[in-house]
């Protein structure tokens, strides 16, 4: 693999985690409001920790359903 394709593919990838991470936080933002703003205030990222990952297996979960 060149190291052209290996820099584009990190590229891609570096991107597409952005946009999830990005997406996650909104609607972590919409669905949980005050949860997202308690943890800011408290500086503690646990509980959005917990929130996205129980979000990530919501997700999943339907994926396989309609799979």
């Amino acid at each position: 693999m060149s190291t052209r394709k290996l820099a584009t593919t990190a590229g891609w990838l570096v991107a597409v985690t952005a946009c999830s991470v990005a997406s996650l936080t909104a609607w972590l933002l919409v669905t949980s409001p005050t949860t997202v703003a308690l943890a800011v205030q408290a500086g503690d990222s646990q509980p959005l920790a917990q929130l996205a990952l129980h979000a990530l297996y919501q997700v999943l979960g339907l994926l396989v359903r309609y799979l």
